[in-house]
């Protein structure tokens, strides 16, 4: 908090969404930093829904949004703004680099795109940081453990989609804005740490699992061109069907059930997921064939390569 509000002038306000924490933390905020505004829910309404109602709540041209497990650079947010300046207006997110608080070698996120299976990818992952290119690049994709929007067109696109609750609200976001004509910013100039699944876990936590996959099916139902979003889910069902074989034998039973009741719950919430997916393709202003030209998504190839990559090293 002390390296956010260094960095923060009078003209601006910080805030902690707080979702229904009952740690002590709002107290402790509350008691050492005065400036800070408490936007405090009485439960847990997970990230996507939490911060559509802070968003919604604050009269701020532009929003911040900043993990509670990531520890900012010192020119973390100059950086974020000076680009603003510079960009253009239709820009609906702007996202920082993220390294690994544990190992700041290693890269957590160096932007992102959007996969032929649904979800995000993060470019880089577990890779070592190389440190250039430092000028902001288009992305298809920014983690919102660090992500800048307008606060305008964030309302205007609906924000995050509150059914996600966790995983993935981001990647969706950033796809929506994509093909309703607007972009996404990635600024290797600012920097955070972060404590990777300080806040949810281990990857193969159940519940994680859950979210995730049910999540990364529903991006690719709502936001993919038809034929590509029935390919997809076809592949998706391979896909799946090969996790839940190969999990290590420890883990197999509740980590195979979390992905099965993911793909359930997708089911039975059809209707209003093609409610959702009817709104996204009346905005739509540029076809999937756009997004992969400009790699802001993966070919089918190269989106299946990376998620057994990570996989394989979340496994591991």
């Amino acid at each position: 908090m002390t390296a956010v509000l260094a960095q923060t002038g009078p003209e601006e306000h910080v805030y902690l969404v707080d979702n229904g924490s009952t740690d002590g933390s709002c107290e402790y905020v509350a008691e050492h930093y005065r400036a800070v505004g408490i936007i405090r829910f009485d439960r847990n309404l997970g990230f996507a829904e939490a911060y559509n109602r802070a968003v919604a709540s604050i009269n701020e041209d532009v929003v911040v949004f900043l993990n509670n497990d990531a520890q900012v650079q010192s020119n973390w947010l100059s950086e974020l703004k000076s680009t603003l300046k510079r960009s253009a207006h239709s820009v609906a997110a702007y996202g920082s680099k993220i390294l690994l608080y544990d190992d700041p070698k290693l890269v957590n996120h160096a932007g992102g795109r959007m996969t032929p299976i649904g979800g995000g990818i993060d470019l880089d992952l577990m890779k070592p940081d190389v440190g250039a290119p430092d000028e902001p690049q288009f992305a298809g994709c920014v983690s919102g453990a660090s992500m800048t929007v307008p606060r305008s067109i964030f309302l205007r696109l609906g924000g995050f989609d509150a059914d996600f609750f966790a995983y993935f609200e981001d990647a969706d976001y950033c796809w929506r804005a994509w093909l309703a004509g607007y972009q996404v910013l990635y600024v290797p100039s600012s920097r955070v740490y972060h404590k990777l699944s300080a806040t949810m876990g281990h990857y193969l936590r159940p519940e994680r699992l859950f979210f995730g996959e049910r999540n990364r099916v529903q991006t690719m139902l709502k936001n993919l061109e038809f034929k590509n979003a029935v390919a997809g889910y076809l592949v998706s069902c391979v896909y799946d069907l090969r996790r839940v074989m190969e999990f290590p034998r420890p883990r197999e039973p509740a980590c195979a059930l979390a992905i099965i009741r993911a793909n359930l719950w997708v089911l039975t919430h059809l209707p209003t997921i093609f409610l959702k997916r009817r709104q996204v393709q009346r905005s739509r202003r540029v076809t999937d064939a756009f997004l992969v030209k400009h790699r802001l998504m993966t070919s089918l190839t190269e989106g299946l390569r990376e998620f057994y990559r990570l996989s394989v090293l979340r496994l591991g």
